[in-house]
C-alpha cells in the first residue's frame, strides 16, 4: 500500500527514537555516518550533508527551487500546501501545537518546530535534535557557510523560534515524549542538553 496521506503515518513509529537533523554550524565536523540504521528526519539543506533520510521537512518554496534534486531523494517529503511535491499539510498559523496533522500544522517560525509536531504525530517518544543551534558562528549561519537570507536571524527570527520551541516543550512535558538537544553551542534551554555521543549510545 502506498503511503500518500499524512494519516498513513499516524503512530507509525510508536515508542521509537528519532533524530531530527537541522542545519546549524555545529553539524560541521560531526560524523553523521553514525546515523545510518537510525530513523532520521532531515530539515531543509541538511540533505547536502546527509541525503539518506527516511523523512524530510521543508516549508520554504525557495529551497524547492534551489535544491529540488536533493529534496527529492528522501523517502517521504513533508511540506505545506502549494509546494511542488511531497505530502502537503495545511498551515494553521504560526503559533500553536497540532496533535492531529490531518487538520494541519503550525509553523512555529521554523521547520524544526514543524518536524517536532510530525515526530510526535508519528508516535516517537525519544526525539534527538542534531544541529539545532539557533546561533551563528564566525563565517557560518549554517554548517555549509553563510546564507545571506539568514544573516540577521540571531536578532530577528531566532527569538521567535526559541519561544515556540519552548512552547512545544511545555506542551509535551506531561506526555511522556522526551526531547533532547545534542548541539554543544545551542542557545536553547527548553530541551535537555546531551552530547551527540551520548545520543548515539542510547
Amino acid at each position: 500500500m502506498a503511503l500518500e496521506k499524512i494519516q498513513d503515518f499516524r503512530g507509525a513509529h510508536k515508542g521509537c527514537k528519532v533524530f531530527i537533523l537541522a542545519s546549524g554550524p555545529s553539524l560541521e565536523g560531526l560524523d553523521l555516518t553514525r546515523l545510518q540504521r537510525r530513523i532520521v528526519i532531515g530539515l531543509n539543506r541538511s540533505s547536502l550533508v546527509y541525503p539518506d533520510t527516511h523523512y524530510h521537512c521543508t516549508m520554504d518554496q525557495r529551497l524547492f527551487d534551489m535544491r529540488e534534486n536533493l529534496l527529492d531523494k528522501t523517502r517521504f517529503m513533508f511540506t505545506l500546501e502549494g509546494r511542488p511535491f511531497g505530502i502537503r499539510l495545511k498551515l494553521l498559523g504560526s503559533e500553536g501545537f497540532s496533535h492531529d496533522l490531518a487538520d494541519g500544522i503550525y509553523s512555529g517560525y521554523t521547520v524544526s518546530y514543524f518536524a517536532l509536531q510530525l515526530a510526535v504525530y508519528m508516535g516517537f517518544t525519544e526525539i534527538f535534535y542534531v544541529g539545532l543551534d539557533l546561533r551563528h558562528t564566525p563565517g557560518h549561519t549554517h554548517f555549509f557557510g553563510t546564507d545571506d537570507v539568514s544573516k540577521n536571524h540571531e536578532h530577528t527570527e531566532f527569538p521567535k523560534m526559541a519561544r515556540m520551541l519552548s512552547y512545544g516543550a511545555t506542551v509535551l512535558k506531561t506526555t511522556g515524549v522526551k526531547v533532547y538537544n545534542t548541539s554543544p553551542i545551542s542557545t536553547l534551554d527548553c530541551f535537555e542538553r546531551v552530547s551527540f555521543d551520548w545520543a548515539m549510545e542510547r
